[in-house]
């Protein structure tokens, strides 16, 4: 993916110089791949700073220019901090986000809530209100100078790989409540048929889960850092607590007694709840990792509903 990002936004710079007459130079060349393997918010000066090492003719001039093309074309994005500089981002593939910024070490803290996003949509829908973007970023006091202390310089790390590492929790999140749900049916379910059946599930769905968590470790190992980053991807838990059943729906007379076929029933409630909510956010966001991580599990969920409801077909085929 990395690889083949770079290559698209390299695309997208020379399609958009040649649809504008702009002439391609190795400084812009040099200035594009410094900018897309440098992570953070870079000033023009930081940028420059960083091109100089590379090539003492590159002017600042020509940095300045060069990122208000990167802008042009969507690979940057503006953003202020409050100490008077603009400042630079990527944003191609980079899902849309929000930041809370400190008006003493200007540090910034990213994150993106598709909570805060849907009230939003509801009141620009409530005034038919027809949006062209929009940006919000909180300015305060971090912690670190609240307390006086020295703020430690936080690595710079891409944005895309904290949300797909918070997509992956998030995943292991529902997965865990999942297994949660299963174990508990299958330790109170009277009926010997119907417990057996919820412990298959039980370690098919502690299989998911040990995959995931193995996954995440993967992935966290890869860069130095990424395991420790502050949150990025913001989301209710209760969303996910309301797709598991309500066992009590299940009792009769305060105990619970599922066949087979019910207890394969109540299974299919829960993987196909987790499988159409996991499609429809992934929706929200742009072709990202996080996207992505969020597609498969889906898919992941929809195969697990399709094979229980194989298994509760079968009586019937008998």
């Amino acid at each position: 993916m990395p690889g083949r990002k770079l290559r698209e936004e390299r695309e997208l710079f020379y399609t958009y110089l040649r649809q504008n007459g702009m002439k391609k130079t190795r400084q812009k060349d040099l200035i594009l791949e410094v900018f897309l393997t440098t992570e953070g918010h870079l000033s023009v000066e930081d940028l420059y700073a960083l091109v100089k090492k590379r090539d003492r003719k590159v002017g600042i001039v020509t940095v300045f220019r060069t990122l208000k093309t990167l802008t042009g074309c969507g690979i940057a994005r503006e953003i202020a901090l409050g100490d008077g500089l603009t400042r630079f981002e990527h944003s191609y593939h980079h899902p849309h986000h929000h930041h809370i910024i400190c008006t003493e070490c200007h540090k910034a803290i990213e994150f993106v809530s598709p909570e805060l996003e849907r009230i939003q949509e509801e009141i620009v829908r409530k005034y038919h209100f027809q949006p062209l973007h929009h940006r919000l970023q909180v300015y305060g006091v971090c912690e670190d100078c609240l307390e006086h202390r020295p703020a430690p310089e936080p690595p710079r790390l891409d944005t895309e790989k904290i949300f797909a590492r918070d997509a992956l929790r998030m995943a292991i999140l529902m997965e865990t409540r999942g297994l949660a749900f299963y174990r508990d049916a299958a330790r109170r379910n009277l009926d010997p048929d119907g417990r057996e059946v919820l412990k298959r599930i039980v370690e098919e769905e502690e299989k998911h889960l040990a995959d995931l968590q193995a996954e995440l470790k993967r992935f966290c190992r890869m860069e130095k850092g990424l395991e420790t980053a502050p949150v990025f991807l913001h989301f209710d838990p209760c969303e996910l607590e309301r797709l598991v059943p309500d066992l009590e729906e299940y009792e009769v007379d305060g105990t619970l007694r599922l066949d087979t076929r019910r207890s394969l029933e109540m299974a299919m409630v829960l993987e196909r709840r987790a499988a159409e909510f996991f499609k429809d956010y992934s929706a929200k966001f742009l072709e990202t990792e996080g996207k992505r991580i969020f597609v498969q599990f889906a898919e992941e969920e929809q195969r697990h509903f399709e094979s229980i409801r194989r298994r509760a077909e079968e009586p019937l085929s008998v």
